[in-house]
């Protein structure tokens, strides 16, 4: 599961099939959490970042769960600003780094920035 949160932003796009998750003006930051556990080795990677320029990510961190138990999970927290108006999809992927084809998970996340 994941969650988009606006820190700025007011407004959201609909649901419908060119749904935009997050509608954003130049210089507004926006926070895209995915769930994750690092005790597994697994993180999530922006897999088409070179490609993108609208936005770009300027911070990345990991919130555990409330728990204090050893292998629970939590969430990791990817913060980005609007760079230049356009609309594309940043694509991400949840899997261990050194191995091939661990890819567990996948997320699509568009964005339109004005």
């Amino acid at each position: 599961m994941f969650s988009l949160t606006y820190l700025g932003c007011n407004s959201k796009g609909s649901n419908s099939i060119n749904r935009v998750d997050y509608d954003i003006e130049v210089g507004e930051l926006f926070q895209v959490e995915l769930n994750a556990n690092r005790t597994t080795g697994y993180s999530w990677k922006w897999m088409n970042s070179e490609s993108i320029s609208i936005v770009d990510s300027i911070d990345l961190s990991y919130k555990p769960d409330t728990s204090a138990l050893v292998g629970s999970g939590g969430a990791e927290i990817w913060i980005f600003k609007g760079m230049k108006p356009g609309i594309d999809s940043l694509k991400f992927e949840y899997s261990r780094p050194w191995e091939q084809n661990s890819v567990s998970k996948s997320k699509v996340v568009t964005i339109r920035v004005k």
